[in-house]
């Protein structure tokens, strides 16, 4: 038997017993039954190992790196208890070789009394749902043939398995005390909507506070809108015909899951209309059409100013990143940057230039490149999902997060981006956050076509996204090198970088 490990990882000798060849001093001890310890340069060589088909010898090979092009943090993983989670052999994608024997502790995982819930696929272990006792080392070994000599290579994979943690569900509108304003005699509808952190969600109702009492309300909608993230829900109740009794009432959504529960009151509003006798027409009609025009675009107008105004320089010194980039990855990009890992240095540099005048790569693929001039040519700091984001933790909360702790938010705007429910996210909370906080600034891009040119999206985006995409700042990224593209986002970039304040 010949086995290879790597210099550091955790081996597992897989005998019942064995003994050092020649060992050096008082090695020769025979060992506990699959001894487990971390290799050193000094454990290569012969061993006898007695196995189920009787006494073999064993060559060990203890090398630096087995395949050059893995990393650290393939030999651990984190999953969460009653989910899915996915174990991948280090370096599976630096092999010919891509089946894999897969070991949890001393045992081969087919033998586990779980069997038939694990899927092998590609030298990954694909777990049906994770529990506590997962929380173990797990052994993958792949055969590899070298001058017509079998050489199997052993990997650990350290696999923490926690708890999840557990969030109410949110109302996302209305908001608590909400005054909505309707006209007697016509049709009104309330509208709850409802994010769940889960995929199993809990309930929505509208209740109706009748001088004390709560009745029940009949939702005449429900809409359930299943996310990557979790699970959004929209409760409607309409009331045909308003009278003046309904004004005295209040109306309240409440939502509950097994996490906990919130709520939102709403109250209903006459609308006044002005007496046309007190005042002469034509003011008047001045007057009312320059207010709803107000009222229309204020939103815009808040918009346009915020996005135009200087960073707080009092709020740099509590921001943890310069700049949270936001973008989705293309079936394209994904192919072009797994090519780039493969053909990378060890040291998983990009084979081009930093310098944004001088990079050889297609120009639609600015999700590839704008991360490694911000980061490595411009210094500054980023906060990307792929890379910063903790693992299990909830969505909305993190991109909450990184918003709130980044100075400027940038997203790289296409057809693709506007489909994922995951960016528009996103994006909508950039844009909430700039309505309510001028010190977080928020920069689009455009990747080969503007928003004439968009496809129409089923469902359409939110009426905020909407007024944004027009009165918003943006840039268009063309086909070739484009020196003033580069000039005008260097311009709307931060003056004052977080590395310079930590100096």
């Amino acid at each position: 038997m010949r086995y290879r490990a790597v210099k550091g990882e955790i081996f597992m000798m897989p005998c019942k017993s064995w003994s050092r060849v020649e060992a050096p001093k008082k090695e020769n001890v025979t060992e506990i039954s699959f001894a487990h310890f971390k290799t050193e340069a000094t454990h290569s060589g012969n061993y006898t190992c007695h196995t189920r088909a009787g006494l073999q010898l064993l060559h060990l090979q203890v090398v630096n790196n087995t395949v050059g092009c893995s990393s650290v943090e393939e030999s651990r993983v984190t999953l969460w208890v009653g989910q899915g989670g996915q174990i991948t052999c280090p370096g599976h994608n630096c092999s010919n070789s891509t089946t894999s024997v897969w070991h949890k502790g001393n045992r081969r995982v087919s033998e586990l009394i779980l069997r038939g819930k694990e899927v092998f696929e590609n030298g990954s272990l694909f777990l049906h749902e994770v529990s506590k006792h997962d929380n173990n080392v797990f052994f993958c070994d792949r055969v590899v043939s070298e001058r017509g000599v079998n050489w199997t290579i052993r990997r650990s994979v350290t696999v923490k398995a926690l708890e999840p943690e557990k969030y109410p569900p949110r109302i996302l509108s209305p908001e608590n005390n909400t005054v909505q304003k309707v006209e007697l005699g016509s049709s009104n509808t309330l509208r709850c909507e409802v994010f769940f952190p889960e995929a199993d969600p809990g309930v929505v109702q509208w209740f109706m506070n009748d001088d004390g009492a709560l009745v029940n309300m009949t939702m005449a909608t429900y809409r359930e809108e299943k996310l990557d993230w979790g699970l959004c829900i929209i409760g409607k109740v309409i009331i045909e015909q308003t009278t003046a009794h309904d004004l005295d009432k209040t109306y309240i959504c409440f939502t509950q899951n097994k996490s906990g529960n919130n709520s939102s009151t709403v109250y209903l509003k006459k609308i006044q209309w002005p007496s046309l006798i007190e005042y002469s027409l034509a003011p008047l009609l001045f007057v009312t059409c320059l207010g709803l025009v107000v009222r229309v675009k204020w939103m815009e107008i808040q918009l346009f100013v915020k996005s135009r105004w200087t960073f707080h320089k009092p709020e740099l010194g509590h921001k943890d990143y310069d700049v949270f980039l936001s973008y989705v990855w293309t079936r394209s990009s994904t192919e072009l940057a797994s090519s780039h890992r493969r053909h990378n240095n060890h040291d998983g540099a990009f084979p081009f230039s930093l310098d944004p005048l001088e990079v050889n790569v297609p120009s639609e693929r600015l999700e590839l490149l704008l991360p490694h001039v911000l980061e490595d040519q411009w210094g500054y700091r980023l906060c990307l999902m792929d890379r910063d984001f903790l693992p299990g933790r909830a969505y909305t909360t993190a991109v909450a997060n990184a918003i709130q702790r980044s100075q400027l938010l940038i997203c790289l705007l296409s057809a693709d981006y506007l489909s994922d429910n995951n960016a528009v996210f996103v994006l909508e909370s950039g844009v909430q956050t700039l309505l309510q906080n001028a010190g977080v600034k928020l920069q689009l891009i455009w990747i080969n076509r503007g928003p004439v040119s968009l496809p129409q999206l089923d469902p359409p985006l939110p009426v905020v996204i909407e007024k944004a995409l027009k009165v918003l700042p943006a840039l268009k990224w063309t086909s070739g090198t484009n020196t003033n593209f580069w000039k005008c986002l260097r311009k709307a970039m931060p003056h004052q970088k977080l590395s310079s304040l930590q100096k």
